[in-house]
């Protein structure tokens, strides 16, 4: 799902959304397995001008 930088999107949505997948899950008896990625200082390793070249 994608809430960010979207219109009508807040920062509570996300955790409302993984809150009621993990507990629907519970509920049935289901495993949940959550995989989290960090992104934040992915592109501090690019080159910008290359980068913006190619874009």
């Amino acid at each position: 799902h994608q809430f960010g930088f979207q219109p009508d999107r807040n920062t509570t949505q996300p955790l409302v959304s993984v809150v009621d997948g993990i507990s629907t899950a519970f509920r049935q008896g289901e495993v949940t397995i959550s995989v989290l990625l960090d992104f934040q200082k992915t592109f501090d390793t690019v080159q910008h001008r290359i980068l913006l070249s190619k874009l």
